[in-house]
């Protein structure tokens, strides 16, 4: 049962501090996942994270919503796992909550908002150092092979991650549409 308290303060602490939203709190996810607890193996969460794109959503939430069932579901049964996905859902949505009703309530007071618009605009070279962190932390030889165990893996891995960096940023395709066209393509490849 302590599992499900771990779960709690896990997500909470995903989105107290998991500034920049889904793609920088990625980073905070994975060190909690597979770090610090080792709920989920690299491939589970890396398998977890495509599946979470690809559904109705952010893909933190539907993140915390598998990774707490899959953590619970072999040791407390389905109806368990029902509850480990509630319990990290509700980790992730009272910290929000909080936020929210913080920040209102420190926008209505223009004295201090010189000052929030000060820390915003500090904080703002920090998320792309955690989008980046969290892309680093997946380019493991889990994920993408190894140029002496698999350089075919490697060499398709690095193809397809360039694929769809370029799919995405320069002709600006859906993110779901580039996973199905890479998905397709490695398992061609593969």
């Amino acid at each position: 049962m302590l599992i499900y308290l771990f779960l709690l303060l896990s997500f909470t602490q995903v989105t107290l501090f998991g500034l920049g939203g889904d793609p920088a709190a990625q980073a905070l996810l994975e060190h909690e996942t597979l770090t610090l607890h080792k709920w989920l193996t690299p491939d589970q969460l890396t398998d977890l994270m495509t599946m979470s794109r690809c559904l109705p959503g952010g893909s933190i939430f539907n993140t915390a919503v598998l990774t707490g069932y899959t953590a619970t579901v072999g040791a407390f049964g389905n109806w368990g796992g029902v509850a480990g996905s509630l319990v990290s859902s509700l980790g992730l949505i009272w910290p929000a909550v909080l936020w929210a009703e913080c920040a209102e309530r420190l926008r209505k007071n223009e004295k201090i908002q010189l000052h929030i618009d000060c820390i915003l605009v500090l904080l703002r070279p920090l998320v792309p150092g955690l989008i980046a962190a969290a892309a680093l932390l997946l380019m493991n030889t889990e994920n993408f092979g190894s140029p002496t165990e698999s350089p075919w893996q490697l060499g398709v891995s690095i193809f397809l991650f360039l694929a769809a960096l370029i799919g995405m940023g320069i002709y600006k395709i859906h993110a779901g549409v580039m996973i199905l066209l890479c998905g397709i393509a490695g398992w061609i490849l593969f």
